[in-house]
C-alpha cells in the first residue's frame, strides 16, 4: 500500500438527518436524531459517549445492518458498481458462535465479499490475508481453534479480519474492550497508521477516552439532546464539552488525574524537571501533601548516574518509597 496523503478533503460518506434506534412493537425508541455526520478519507474518528446513548446502534446502522428509522446514508457504494460490504468493513461485540473454525479461516472471511461462487482465493486475496495477520501480530494464533482464544486475543482476529476485507471505510464497536493496556495502544496506533497512512476512515466506538484525546483527528461525542458533538480532542476538553457530557467525578480531564484531596497539614516545596518530577508530584498529592513551589518543606529531585535520587533534610533517598516515609515521621 502507498502511503497517501491529503486525504482530508475527501468525504467517504455522508450522514443527512439521520435517525437511528429500534423499534418494539409498535413503539419507536429513538436514541439519536437528525443527524448530520461527515466521515473524510485518512481521518481517525473516535465516537464516544455514555453507556447506553446509542453508540452501537449507530454503527450497525452505519454498517448497513439495521434500518434507519429516518434520514440517508451515502457512500461511493452508491456511485459505484462496489457492494457495500466492499465499500464498509464493521468489527461488532457480538459472539462468534462457529467456533471450531481456525483462526485463519475466520480471518480469511475478510476476503468473501470478493469471491465468486467457488469460494477460492487467489494470490491477491492471500496477500490481504497476511498482511492483516501481520498487522494484529497474530502469526502464532492462527492455527488455534477459536474456543482455544481469549476475549483479548478474540478481538485482535476480529480487527485482523476486517482489514483482510480491504474496505476504504471500517467501523468498529469497541475493538480494545477485553484488551490489556499494550495491546489497546498498539489497536489505537494501528487504526491511526491505516488511517493516516494509507488512506483509511476509520470509525472507532470507544471508552478508551486517554487513547482517544491522543490519537484521534476527530471526536463523536453523544450529546444531551440525542445530537452528535463533532470536533477536535483538545476543543472539547478544553471548552468544557467533555466534562458536560460525562461529569466526572474526581477526575480533572484538563490535567488528566484523578482529583486528591489534602489531609495532611503539611506543604512541599518540590524542584525538579521531566517525568521524574511529574511522578514524584503524583505521589506526593496521592499522600495528602499541599504543594507550594515558593514554601514549604524542600523536596528536590537529582539524576545521577545510577538513577533518580531525592534529597530532603539533608538525606538523600534511591525511592519515592524512602521519601515518604521519611516525610511522614
Amino acid at each position: 500500500m502507498k502511503p497517501q496523503q491529503n486525504h482530508s478533503d475527501t468525504a467517504v460518506l455522508l450522514v443527512n438527518n439521520l435517525t437511528v434506534g429500534y423499534k418494539s412493537g409498535s413503539t419507536t425508541n429513538v436514541l439519536l436524531e437528525n443527524l448530520k455526520l461527515v466521515l473524510h478519507q485518512g481521518e481517525l474518528v473516535c465516537f464516544m459517549g455514555p453507556n447506553g446513548i446509542g453508540k452501537s446502534t449507530l454503527i450497525r446502522t452505519l454498517a448497513g445492518l439495521q434500518p434507519p428509522i429516518a434520514g440517508s446514508i451515502l457512500t461511493p457504494s452508491q456511485s459505484t458498481n462496489s457492494k457495500r460490504e466492499e465499500i464498509i468493513s464493521v468489527v461488532l461485540t457480538d459472539r462468534i458462535t462457529a467456533l471450531n473454525m481456525t483462526v485463519l479461516e475466520l480471518v480469511t472471511y475478510g476476503r468473501y465479499p470478493y469471491l465468486d461462487w467457488n469460494l477460492k482465493l487467489n494470490d491477491h486475496d492471500e496477500a490481504f490475508v497476511e498482511q492483516a495477520i501481520k498487522q494484529t501480530r497474530i502469526e502464532t494464533l492462527i492455527e488455534k481453534k477459536l474456543y482455544e482464544l481469549s476475549d483479548g486475543q478474540m478481538q485482535m482476529v476480529m480487527v485482523a479480519r476486517a482489514l483482510a476485507q480491504d474496505t476504504p471505510v471500517v467501523l468498529l464497536d469497541e475493538p480494545t474492550a477485553h484488551l490489556d493496556l499494550n495491546n489497546r495502544v498498539e489497536i489505537m496506533n494501528l487504526l491511526r497508521n491505516l488511517a493516516h497512512d494509507s488512506g483509511k476512515t476509520i470509525l472507532v466506538a470507544t471508552h478508551e477516552l486517554d487513547l482517544a484525546l491522543q490519537t484521534a483527528d476527530t471526536i463523536w461525542l453523544t450529546g444531551k439532546n440525542k445530537e452528535i458533538i463533532t470536533g477536535i480532542p483538545e476543543d472539547l476538553v478544553l471548552n468544557g464539552t467533555f466534562d458536560e457530557i460525562f461529569q466526572f467525578k474526581g477526575f480533572d480531564l484538563k490535567t488528566g488525574k484523578v482529583s486528591h484531596s489534602a489531609w495532611r497539614n503539611t506543604v512541599i516545596a518540590l524542584s525538579g524537571d521531566g517525568h521524574a518530577y511529574l511522578w514524584t508530584k503524583n505521589a506526593l498529592e496521592r499522600n495528602g501533601y499541599v504543594l507550594d513551589e515558593n514554601k514549604g518543606l524542600p523536596v528536590s529531585i537529582f539524576s545521577s548516574g545510577e538513577g533518580i535520587v531525592w534529597t530532603f533534610n539533608d538525606t538523600t533517598h534511591t525511592s519515592l518509597q524512602q521519601l515518604l516515609a521519611e516525610l511522614s515521621r
